[in-house]
């Protein structure tokens, strides 16, 4: 009687994506981090190279965490 009101496929993918998107995001913004914090030791030691690439990576990791928050409040928004 229950399979019949409980989707498990349905409830496999929710359950699958809200995980993979969680780890995702939660990455994502630890790469933020580590990339600012990285970026500006290099900058006070003076290596303007290895500065601006993890600069760049927190930059890259700062948008990808903010654009899966933007998406993830459009989706609710639609629904």
């Amino acid at each position: 009687m229950t399979g019949a009101i409980v989707d498990a496929g349905a409830l496999f993918k929710v359950l699958y994506a809200s995980m993979l998107a969680g780890v995702g995001v939660a990455t994502a913004f630890s790469l933020a981090i580590y990339g600012t914090t990285r970026a500006a030791e290099e900058r006070r030691v003076g290596r303007g190279g290895p500065a601006g690439a993890f600069a760049a990576l927190a930059v890259v990791a700062i948008l990808v965490s903010l654009g899966a928050a933007v998406y993830g409040v459009t989706l609710v928004v639609q629904k």
